[in-house]
Order: C-alpha cells, then sequence, then structure tokens
C-alpha cells in the first residue's frame, strides 16, 4: 500500500470498456457495504445481478458519451473508480440549460481510503463538467459518502423526495 503521500502520484485517468468489470465490482461493494451499514444484508444473486446490470449500462452509455468514468489504478489494479450519467433536467433561475451530471458509483477499496482517492475523482467531474458547460451535479449519497461531498462544497437538499415504483 502506498504511503498517503504518495497517492497523489497515482494517475487518474478516464475509464475504458476495459475497465468495466472492475467498476461493476465496485458497484456492487459499494451497495454490499451501504446495505451493511444499515444492518442489513444483500445476497450474492442480487450482487451478481446488480453487477450485470451495471456492466450493460456502462457498455451502452460509455460507448453512447451519456456515461464518462475515471479510475485510479495502483499497481495494475484499479483501487477507486466513479462516473457520471448525463441527464436532461429542466432549466432553473441558477441553471438555464438542462445539463445535468448524474454522479454514481463512487467506490475505493479498503487499502485506499483516507488517501482522497474520492476527492481525485470528483475534481476530475467538475473539471469535465466545467469544461462541457454542465453546471449541476447530483447525487445521492450514503452516511459514509456524506462528509467527502460535503467537504468538496455539495449541498444537502431537503426538497428533493423520490419514489420506486414496483
Amino acid at each position: 500500500m502506498p504511503f498517503k503521500s504518495e497517492i497523489s502520484e497515482i494517475p487518474i485517468r478516464e475509464a475504458s470498456n476495459n475497465d468495466i468489470p472492475a467498476m461493476a465490482a465496485h458497484h456492487g461493494k459499494m451497495f454490499e457495504e451501504i446495505w451493511e451499514q444499515k444492518g442489513e444484508h444483500l445476497q450474492i444473486t442480487k450482487i451478481i445481478e446488480l453487477e450485470k446490470a451495471y456492466t450493460r449500462k456502462l457498455a451502452i452509455e460509455m460507448e453512447s458519451g451519456t456515461c464518462k468514468a475515471w479510475v485510479i489504478e495502483d499497481k495494475g489494479k484499479i483501487v477507486s473508480s466513479g462516473a457520471i450519467t448525463l441527464v436532461s433536467f429542466v432549466p432553473n433561475p441558477l441553471d438555464l440549460s438542462s445539463k445535468v451530471a448524474y454522479l454514481h458509483s463512487m467506490y475505493t477499496e479498503r487499502s485506499h481510503r483516507n488517501m482522497k482517492c474520492a476527492q481525485r475523482i470528483i475534481q476530475s467531474v467538475i473539471t469535465y463538467c466545467s469544461s462541457n458547460e454542465i453546471k449541476r451535479v447530483l447525487l445521492n449519497a450514503s452516511d459514509a459518502g456524506q462528509p467527502v461531498y460535503h467537504k468538496i462544497g455539495f449541498r444537502s437538499s431537503p426538497d428533493t423526495m423520490r419514489l420506486f415504483i414496483d
């Protein structure tokens, strides 16, 4: 494991199709940890289904350009990853465009946590959005992720609601 001062030297790069299996595994681990923190257990069959569904999403949307992802590798292994999906929302008084980036699937291997991997990926997202005139970045944050996002400047939005339809 690198020293904390060395992690900034590990390159961050835009993900390619070859990185999809590792990103899908991170996506599954992310949800497994979120459920564990809530005292629930996510069945392995559900994790496998989730990883397959995320793999399909990435393959289609990275190809079309509606999904951009970034990875950090250490010694040939992806240790941190995250992505945005570009979506269209309605213009609002603070942003007259309809372009929005939905940040998702942020995950860092336990061995590389507290080394600013997530912050580096989020900064790449912000740089990409700024370069592409995207003014809004939205996300759903886990309890563990909220402090990371707050440090960067994200704020909670108490007026947001959601509904899962069966």
